[in-house]
C-alpha cells in the first residue's frame, strides 16, 4: 500500500492515536510521522514496518482529517489574519528539507528565526508543531479564537449576577443563577409553557415568579413579591429556556408530534426517491368544488360529486379520475380501482362518449403499491380483498398525514383551481357567507359533463404540464426526457423501474366490480329498478320458465357508471353481457345513482299524490251513490202508484224501441231549429215515452 505525505493512520487498538505522515525520503525507505492530537516534532519509522502493521491491520489509514477546516478570509478577523500571517513567515523561513527533519540542524533554524522575528524561540516550535500536526497547510497556523469561551466540561459557575449591569436601580434584587433555581425554570417551563393550551413565554414566567418569588398580603390576602429576597429575572428565565430546548423541541411538546412532522420537520426528501421508480400509486378521494344537476332532469340539483383520484408517485402522471354522486364508500373505491386499471380510451367511449387517442393516456396498468390513507373505506377488508386478489401491496399513512401522499392531495387544488372560473355553479370562497351567492341555482352541469371537463384537463396536466423542480435522474438526462409525466411514465415503463402488471377486462370485473343480486322475471332480468335482456336469457327461455315456474335470483357485477350493462358470470373465464330492454332505453348512458334518485324521486310524487287520489275516490263514490239512490226514488214512486212491473220478457223489442227513440232524438238535436216551442215539445214527448220505458226497466228489476 503506497504512503504520501499527509496519509493519517490510526491504531485500531486506540483509535484516539491518529499519525500524520510529514515527509518520505527519495528512496522510500524513511517516514517522519507526528501525532496529531499530541504536537511533538517528527520522528522516524522504516516505512516497510509501517506497511506490514497496514497489511496486518495493527494500524489503518483514515480518510477524515479532525484538523480539516475550511474557511474564507471573509470570515476571519483582522487579528487573525494577522497572527496567521506572521507564523506563516517564520515557517516560510525555517522549512528547509532535509535540515527542518534532523534535531541539531532544526535547533539552528529555530534560533535563527527566533532571532530575526523577535520571537522566543517556543513560540517558533510551536509554529512549526502546530504545522505539521494540523495537516501541513497555511490555515493550520490559525488560532483557535473559535474556541474561546466554550465550557469543554461542567457549567461555569458564578458568584454573582452575570452580564452588564443594570443602569436604573430597582427594589427587586437580582442574583446568579443557582442549581436551585434551574430546577424551578425546568419545572415552571414543564407546568405552564409545554402545554396544549400554548400560553406565552411570559405567562409562564409570571406564573413561576407567582408561585415562588411571592408571599400572601395579609391585608388583601392576595400575592405579591417578595422582594426581601433575589428574584430570577425574565431575560434568565429566557436564557434558560433557549440554551436547554430547541425550537424543535418546544414545537414538540406544544403541539404534538403529529403537528411536528406534517407542519414543521425538515423537508429533506422527496415522494419521487421514496417510489423508486413507476407503480407506487397514491389515491385519495374529496369533495367536488361544484353543484351538479340530473342528466335524466335537468331542472333538478343533485348536489357536489365526490372525486377520487389515483397519481403514479414517481412520474406524477394521473392514472384515473372517477367522480360519482354517492358518498365516500366501498363500493366508489370499487368503482375508482376498476376506473385506473381500466383501458382509458376504452372507458371514455363507453362511459363518456369521448373519443382521445390511445397514446394520450396509456395507463391500464396494475401497481405494486397502493398508498392511501386512514378513510373507512382505504383500511376496509374490502380494499384488502381486493389487493390480495390482485397482488398488490397497500400501504395505509398514519392518521393526519395527508403530506405523505402531497402529490395526490396538490393535484385536487390543481384540477379544481384550474377548471373552476369556466364552470357555473362552482363553488366560490364566499360561499355560505352572509351576502354570498347561493351556486346551487347556477348548476347547469350533469356529472357526465363535468367527468368529460375531469378527463380533459387530466389529458392536459399529463401530456402538457412541465414539472420545472422535478429531481431528473442521471439516466433521464442523458436520455433527454423532458419532466412531463406522460414522458416519465413511458421512460419508467421502458425501463422496467415500475414492475407493472396489465389485467383483463374479465378480471377487472370479477375482481374490481360490485356486486348485486337480479332476479330473472317474466319480464326480463331485474336489477334495481331496471329490467335487462341477453342471448343467453332468449336462448334457453329464462324469462318463460320464470313465468311458468317462479323468478329466481342470480349474482351479477355492475358498474355504478353507467347502467346499461350488467354482467352475468358464466364459468371463471367468461361473462355474459346484458343490456336494458327497449322500454327502459332512455336509461342508458346514466349512473345508478340517478336512477336510484329518480326512483326514490317517483315514489314521493306517488306519496305526495295519494290524498288528492283518495280524495276522488271518495267524491267519485259518493256521486255514484246519489244518483242510484235518485234512481231507488223514483222507482218506489211507481210502484206505490201500482204501476205495471217490469217487462222481461220482451227485452228485445225494447231494445229496438230503446234504440229508435235514441236516433229519433239524435235527429232532432242536429236538425235546425225552426221552432224552438214545437222541438221543446217534441223533445219533452221524447222524454217522456223514455222516462216511462224506464220507469217499466226498473220496476221489472225490482221483481
Amino acid at each position: 500500500m503506497q504512503l504520501v505525505v499527509n496519509d493519517l493512520l490510526q491504531s485500531t487498538g486506540n483509535p484516539k492515536f491518529i499519525q500524520r505522515v510529514v515527509w518520505i525520503d527519495k528512496e522510500y525507505q524513511l517516514c517522519f510521522l507526528v501525532n496529531v492530537n499530541e504536537p511533538s516534532f517528527p520522528y522516524s519509522k522504516e516505512i516497510h514496518n509501517i506497511e506490514t502493521s497496514l497489511n496486518t491491520g495493527e494500524i489503518t489509514k483514515v480518510a477524515t482529517d479532525p484538523w480539516a477546516i475550511s474557511v474564507n478570509d471573509d470570515e476571519l478577523s483582522e487579528i487573525e489574519i494577522e497572527k496567521r500571517a506572521k507564523a506563516w513567515t517564520v515557517i516560510n523561513q525555517i522549512y528547509l528539507i532535509p535540515d527542518i527533519f534532523i534535531p541539531k540542524q532544526r535547533s539552528e533554524l529555530i534560533n535563527a528565526a527566533s532571532k530575526s522575528s523577535s520571537l522566543s524561540t517556543k513560540t517558533v516550535r510551536q509554529y512549526l508543531k502546530r504545522y505539521w500536526a494540523r495537516g501541513m497547510v497555511k490555515n493550520a497556523l490559525l488560532p483557535d479564537f473559535n474556541n474561546c469561551g466554550k465550557q469543554k466540561e461542567k457549567e461555569r459557575q458564578y458568584t454573582k449576577k452575570a452580564g452588564r449591569p443594570f443602569v436604573y436601580s430597582s427594589t427587586i434584587q437580582r442574583a446568579a443563577i443557582t442549581d436551585e433555581w434551574k430546577k424551578i425554570i425546568r419545572i415552571s417551563l414543564e407546568k405552564y409553557y409545554f402545554i396544549r393550551s400554548k400560553p406565552s413565554l411570559k405567562h409562564a414566567y409570571q406564573q413561576m415568579v407567582k408561585e415562588y418569588f411571592s408571599k400572601k398580603d395579609e391585608k388583601t390576602g392576595y400575592k405579591v413579591l417578595d422582594i426581601g429576597r433575589p428574584i430570577i429575572s425574565y431575560d434568565q428565565f429566557y436564557y434558560w429556556y433557549r440554551k436547554w430546548f430547541k425550537p424543535e423541541d418546544a414545537i414538540h411538546k406544544r403541539e404534538g408530534r403529529r403537528e411536528f412532522l406534517q407542519n414543521y420537520r425538515a423537508i429533506t426528501g422527496s415522494a419521487t426517491e421514496d417510489s423508486m421508480g413507476i407503480g407506487t400509486y397514491a389515491i385519495d378521494a374529496t369533495i367536488g368544488d361544484i353543484y351538479l344537476v340530473s342528466s335524466i332532469d335537468r331542472n333538478k340539483v343533485i348536489g357536489r360529486p365526490v372525486i377520487y383520484l389515483t397519481v403514479d408517485i414517481f412520474s406524477r402522471c394521473i392514472v384515473s379520475v372517477y367522480a360519482g354522486i354517492q358518498n365516500m364508500s366501498k363500493e366508489s373505491l370499487r368503482l375508482a380501482l376498476a376506473n385506473a386499471f381500466e383501458d382509458k380510451k376504452e372507458f371514455c367511449k363507453r362511459t363518456l362518449d369521448m373519443d382521445i387517442d390511445e397514446n394520450d393516456w396509456p395507463i391500464h396498468y396494475l401497481p405494486h403499491t397502493i398508498v392511501a390513507d386512514r378513510g373507512s373505506e382505504l383500511i376496509s377488508n374490502e380494499l384488502t380483498q381486493i389487493t390480495e386478489d390482485l397482488n398488490i401491496k397497500i400501504q395505509n399513512l398514519g392518521p393526519y398525514r395527508p403530506e405523505l401522499k402531497a402529490v395526490c392531495e396538490k393535484y385536487f387544488d390543481i384540477l379544481q383551481g384550474h377548471i373552476s372560473p369556466f364552470l357555473p355553479g362552482a363553488v366560490q370562497k364566499d360561499f355560505m357567507k352572509r351576502g354570498g351567492k347561493d351556486y346551487r341555482k347556477k348548476a347547469v352541469l350533469n356529472l357526465n359533463e363535468y367527468v368529460q371537463i375531469l378527463v380533459r384537463t387530466v389529458l392536459y396536466y399529463n401530456n402538457h404540464n412541465y414539472i420545472a423542480g422535478y429531481p431528473l435522474t442521471q439516466s433521464m438526462i442523458e436520455e433527454k426526457i423532458p419532466p412531463i409525466p406522460i414522458e416519465i411514465f413511458k421512460w419508467g415503463l421502458h425501463q422496467g423501474t415500475g414492475l407493472l402488471r396489465t389485467l383483463p377486462l374479465n378480471a377487472i370485473r370479477s375482481s374490481v366490480l360490485p356486486k348485486g343480486s337480479a332476479k330473472i322475471t317474466p319480464k326480463g332480468i331485474k336489477f334495481g329498478s331496471l329490467f335487462y335482456t341477453c342471448s343467453m336469457a332468449l336462448q334457453e327461455r329464462w324469462f318463460s320458465k320464470a313465468r311458468i315456474q317462479g323468478s329466481w335470483d342470480m349474482g351479477v357485477h355492475f358498474d355504478p357508471q353507467d347502467v346499461s350493462n350488467i354482467y352475468i358470470r358464466i364459468d371463471r373465464h367468461n361473462y355474459e353481457v346484458c343490456t336494458l330492454i327497449e322500454q327502459y332505453a332512455m336509461y342508458r348512458g346514466a349512473k345508478m345513482e340517478e336512477v336510484e334518485s329518480l326512483k326514490t324521486e317517483r315514489k314521493q310524487q306517488e306519496a305526495d299524490y295519494e290524498e288528492s287520489s283518495l280524495n276522488g275516490e271518495v267524491q267519485l263514490a259518493q256521486e255514484i251513490e246519489e244518483i242510484v239512490r235518485k234512481a231507488k226514488k223514483e222507482t218506489s214512486k211507481q210502484i206505490s202508484n201500482n204501476e205495471v212491473p217490469k217487462d222481461i220478457r220482451n227485452i228485445r223489442e225494447n231494445r229496438e224501441n230503446e234504440r229508435e227513440i235514441l236516433k229519433r232524438e239524435k235527429q232532432n238535436n242536429n236538425g235546425k231549429q225552426l221552432n224552438k216551442v214545437n222541438d221543446n215539445a217534441g223533445t219533452m214527448k221524447v222524454m217522456d215515452i223514455f222516462r216511462e220505458k224506464q220507469k217499466e226497466v226498473l220496476y221489472d228489476e225490482d221483481n
